[in-house]
């Protein structure tokens, strides 16, 4: 489940799922549900903890590649000529 759907079927507003993951604030937590900012593991797991495991670290990997795709192209590009020329 992404965070953004944890978030509203618990009812949340982005001020309040920022508390109670202890993030300074609601713009930052956006970021981290739009996948805009990458979360370190700690929050990784407060997330987790937090989301009653619904939300995992293999959802919000894939919110930030879906985020790099619409933004930043060129990284995600980047990224997968590092991945072919590592398995070569």
């Amino acid at each position: 489940m992404d965070l953004r759907a944890w978030r509203t079927e618990n009812g949340l507003t982005m001020s309040e799922a920022a508390t109670l993951l202890s993030i300074e604030s609601a713009r930052t937590y956006q970021r981290y549900e739009t996948g805009e900012n990458r979360p370190d593991a700690p929050l990784v797991e407060r997330i987790r903890s937090v989301s009653g495991g619904l939300v995992m670290a293999e959802d919000l990997h894939r919110q930030r590649l879906e985020w790099l795709k619409s933004n930043k192209p060129e990284t995600v590009a980047s990224l997968i000529d590092m991945v072919a020329e590592a398995a070569e």
